[in-house]
């Protein structure tokens, strides 16, 4: 008998009907072979048993049955698998999981598209069918870990199998990214790392990683993805790529506190938007040109590129644009002290954040409108808006969202007084930042808690404090935090009477913020030095520089000149009365 070619239909024996028919026509056509020798004599009534004669008579039959009936059941099978993939409308699920999770808005379409394309391809992994349906309902559900399961069973495959297959492989891992995205950045960067490793000329991958490396407080590194993604875009004269490159370069700048390189990048990204008539990237750019002249304390310029922005995407009708901007607006106001119009534009953000679905959005009006409560004073509401946006946060797991409100929070009782309470918050939100790797939250936290300690008359814990915070904004480059931290060292050094050494901390802040065009650091520096002149003292050195603290108050319409004007006033009576 020849058994030539026999490789090729032994896959097929996993099926059980076609294993015995195969098993039975092999041994009917042995024994047909042997009978045609005379090796075998041919069976008879008398010398055979009934089974025999029949497998003899009806043998073939039964076993081409068989094996016709396995091969049917295992095309009737795989076409059934391919059939019962359940059917999800991979947009609108991607959209629903990505809505009240997004955290920058103007990421919020790219991360929809990325999460798209990760459950589209989950039909395509050869996963079986029950494992895929089971991980689409997951994500109906927000849960991604079946889904994640698939994908790294895809990449370990993939990556066995070698070069050939690196871009295979780099589309699981960059799946799997897109999934962790959301609420893991520190699982989602693990991922991206990986994706850029297999495809280093992907320029989205590197686009991802610039973001997630940003989030966790890794400038060095985010700004190496991003030049790198510059560098591929200019490779392929992809402007809009190019555009996206420096706003996001941008964006790294300004945490650093590079506030001339930020506005650079900015008002290039916006050139190329305008030259490819980009309305949409237009108003991205005026917002972030905004956000830069608002940290210097140049809140008119900030307003008028806000209302640029707001224009255009009032063009667009682009609503989550229109909710940046008025939350934008919000913190112009509020810091220039107009709590009125601050509430306003709060709330006007807030309704379309909430018309909109976007949770995480609304959780941080909520966290604004706290501030607002805070700064009058109203403690009792500004607590219901903080507790309102750590509940949003809370019930979608925006751990980052979380740390912020319990900061938040705790500065609502240290104002009442209540430090024990204070503490708790911090260091709840510190416990979060720590284990997500949000350094620019886990520094303001240490800030936070030196001013507790400090209240508390624990001079020494409150330094470890804030030099804890201060080498995190230092390791950050963020200059905004490291003129905090200075000017609270200064703080402790001029209660224990080292006046010098306060006075040189009080001097570094004065520096940082002078380099930041921070109109506001700038004045409460000037109004920190004239307490410690006054302490020497030095009465017309304290007047000089209160006046400057007054003059920069007044020019930015804080309600601290009401202070330093009240300080003057005792300074001239003092004088008056030792004449």
């Amino acid at each position: 008998m020849n058994l030539a070619g026999f490789e090729k239909i032994a896959p097929h024996l996993a099926n059980p009907l076609v294993l015995v028919g195969f098993v039975m026509l092999l041994a009917y056509a042995i024994h047909w072979q042997l009978m045609k020798s005379g090796l075998l004599r041919q069976v008879t009534q008398k010398d055979s048993s009934l089974i025999i004669r029949l497998f003899l008579r009806y043998g073939f039959w039964l076993a081409l049955a068989l094996l016709l009936a396995g091969f049917g059941l295992a095309g009737w099978t795989k076409y059934m698998d391919t059939e019962q993939v359940i059917s999800v409308n991979a947009g609108k699920l991607a959209r629903e999981m990505v809505g009240p999770l997004q955290g920058q808005l103007e990421a919020k379409d790219e991360q929809i598209k990325a999460l798209t394309e990760a459950i589209q391809a989950l039909s395509k992994t050869g996963a079986p069918v029950a494992s895929i349906n089971a991980a689409l309902r997951a994500l109906e559900q927000g849960d991604t870990r079946e889904a994640k399961a698939i994908f790294a069973q895809v990449l370990r495959t993939k990556e066995a199998e070698g070069k050939q297959a690196n871009k295979e492989a780099a589309a699981a891992a960059r799946h799997l990214g897109a999934l962790a995205y959301m609420n893991n950045p520190l699982e989602a960067l693990v991922h991206y790392q990986k994706a850029v490793q297999l495809d280093p000329d992907n320029a989205a991958d590197w686009t991802w990683l610039g973001n997630l490396l940003q989030r966790t407080g890794e400038l060095t590194g985010a700004e190496e993805a991003y030049r790198k993604v510059l560098a591929l875009a200019e490779a392929h004269q992809d402007k809009q790529e190019q555009a996206w490159a420096l706003g996001n370069l941008g964006l790294v700048y300004y945490t650093r506190g590079e506030l001339d390189k930020a506005e650079e990048m900015h008002r290039k990204a916006l050139e190329l938007n305008e030259a490819l008539g980009s309305k949409e990237g237009m108003a991205l750019n005026y917002g972030n040109l905004g956000i830069v002249y608002s940290t210097r304390g140049d809140l008119d310029k900030a307003e008028e590129m806000y209302r640029n922005g707001l224009v255009l995407d009032e063009e667009l009708g682009r609503k989550e644009g229109l909710a940046a901007k008025y939350g934008n607006l919000g913190n112009v106001y509020r810091t220039r002290g107009e709590l009125d119009k601050a509430e306003e534009m709060y709330w006007k953000s807030l309704e379309i954040s909430e018309a909109l679905g976007l949770k995480e959005a609304s959780a941080g009006l909520y966290g604004n409108l706290g501030i607002v409560y805070s700064t009058r004073g109203e403690l009792d509401k500004a607590e219901e808006m903080y507790r309102k946006s750590l509940e949003i946060s809370e019930a979608l797991g925006l751990k980052e969202v979380s740390a912020r409100q319990y900061g938040n929070l705790g500065l609502v009782y240290y104002t009442r007084g209540d430090l024990d309470k204070a503490e708790e918050m911090y260091r709840k939100s510190l416990e979060i930042s720590e284990a997500l790797g949000l350094k620019e939250v886990s520094a303001r936290q240490y800030g936070n808690l030196g001013l507790v300690y400090y209240t508390r008359g624990d001079l020494d814990k409150a330094e470890e404090m804030h030099r804890k915070g201060l080498v995190l904004d230092e390791a950050l480059g963020r200059k905004e935090g490291m003129a905090a931290k200075y000017a609270n060292l200064g703080n402790v050094y001029q209660t224990r009477g080292e006046l010098d050494k306060a006075e040189e901390m009080h001097r570094k802040a004065l520096e940082l913020n002078e380099a930041l065009g921070s109109k506001e650091g700038i004045a409460r520096d000037h109004a920190n030095l004239g307490v410690l002149y006054e302490q020497r003292g030095n009465l017309a050195q304290a007047e000089e520089v209160w006046r400057k603290s007054l003059g920069l108050y007044q020019e930015i319409g804080m309600p601290d000149a009401k202070d330093i004007q009240q300080w003057l006033d005792e300074l001239a009576q003092q004088r008056s009365s030792s004449r």
